[in-house]
């Protein structure tokens, strides 16, 4: 919430002092655009583990806090694995069912992907990349380029 105030600010500064909102629009075409584009290589690192991974069955066990997020944490075989994604907090009680066998895909580094974070990477990876090219190309047309 303060980054947005902040940025909020500086736009008001800035329009105060005469600047024309042609570059906001530029730039905020180019932040979008940088963000999402970020965000894609990081849906397709989390694919690449996915092809990598291999395919188990598992029970979810707990909710395990972590140094940035609370994750699930599933029992495959007598061994815990933290999901990779953070918990879901909406639906909790519907998705998270101890002792119900779940799919995942064990990654080589030991943790899991459970159903959503399946779901949550394959469509994060199309959507990332669709909206880093169209900012990107929406950016490249506001500056004269395309």
């Amino acid at each position: 919430m303060e980054i947005l105030i902040g940025v909020v600010l500086v736009a008001v500064i800035l329009l105060l002092v005469g600047v024309d909102m042609w570059y906001f629009l530029v730039g905020g075409a180019a932040l979008v655009a940088l963000a999402s584009a970020f965000t894609g290589v990081f849906f397709c690192v989390c694919g690449v583990m996915l092809l990598r991974s291999r395919r188990c069955t598992g029970e979810f066990s707990r909710f395990a806090e972590g140094k940035r997020f609370e994750a699930a944490e599933y029992l495959v075989g007598a061994r815990l694995h933290r999901n990779v994604f953070p918990a879901e907090f909406v639906l909790r009680e519907r998705l998270y069912r101890p002792g119900k066998p779940v799919k995942l895909f064990l990654t080589r580094s030991g943790s899991v992907f459970d159903r959503n974070a399946l779901i949550t990477t394959l469509v994060g990876i199309p959507l990332s990349i669709g909206t880093a090219l169209a900012f990107g190309g929406a950016f490249f047309l506001l500056i004269g380029v395309l």
